[in-house]
């Protein structure tokens, strides 16, 4: 099995191919936020690293993996509220980009009893909002929601200012996330790190890994 290195949230920042080329022959998985960086950086430039991270995608198939993020999704669909750093002057083309190249994103990713997504999954809001089932797939299921799922999927709890009690896999908080999806491992972006944080607590484990800002990544 090749090795994964996975690349949190991007914002712009383009490091993430100097990841890649010093680990050829690698997976790699990145967990989104690809725009609306915290710094100044040229509309031109914040798109073309976006396509270029498409072809990476379009150039190994099998070997990219692309989760969404909020700062992703509120391009593309009213459902999810738009964030920080929402950039007006580039919202029509990242929609036209996301959406011409859909199919190259997913939400979640899974592997055995570990799961990616972009903010995490907490355990009362999977089993008890989302109404997923922990003995199946857990990513085919948020792949795939059913419609009465999806709205749950897009929450934004009162952590991160929201009105629900528990942000969805693309809002939750890391204080939330001190309630994570029993028995598994959870990698996840979305929460400011310095450098990779793995923390167990109340029956599960997440991985912090938002923290390319540094230069940090992950290595499975």
């Amino acid at each position: 099995m090749k090795p994964t290195i996975v690349i949190g949230d991007v914002h712009g920042l383009t490091c993430w191919k100097e990841i890649v080329a010093s680990h050829p022959g690698c997976r790699y998985l990145f967990l989104g936020d690809y725009l609306d960086p915290y710094e100044e950086i040229n509309h031109h430039v914040l798109m073309d690293n976006l396509k270029d991270i498409i072809r990476l995608k379009q150039g190994q198939p099998r070997d990219v993996i692309l989760l969404l993020g909020n700062h992703d999704l509120h391009y593309i669909t009213p459902k999810i509220e738009q964030g920080m750093r929402w950039d007006f002057d580039i919202a029509e083309e990242a929609a036209g980009l996301f959406t011409a190249n859909r199919e190259l994103f997913q939400y979640a990713f899974q592997e055995d009893r570990c799961v990616f997504t972009h903010a995490g999954i907490v355990h009362e809001w999977f089993t008890g909002y989302f109404k997923g089932d922990s003995s199946e797939n857990i990513a085919a299921q948020l792949n795939n929601p059913a419609p009465e799922q999806e709205q749950h999927l897009f929450a934004c709890g009162t952590a991160r200012g929201g009105f629900d009690k528990y942000g969805g896999i693309f809002w939750a908080d890391r204080r939330e996330l001190y309630e994570p999806l029993r028995g598994f491992t959870q990698i996840v972006g979305h929460n400011r790190v310095p450098d990779v944080k793995d923390v167990t607590v109340n029956g599960g484990r997440v991985i912090f890994c938002d923290c390319l800002f540094n230069k940090h990544y992950l290595r499975i």
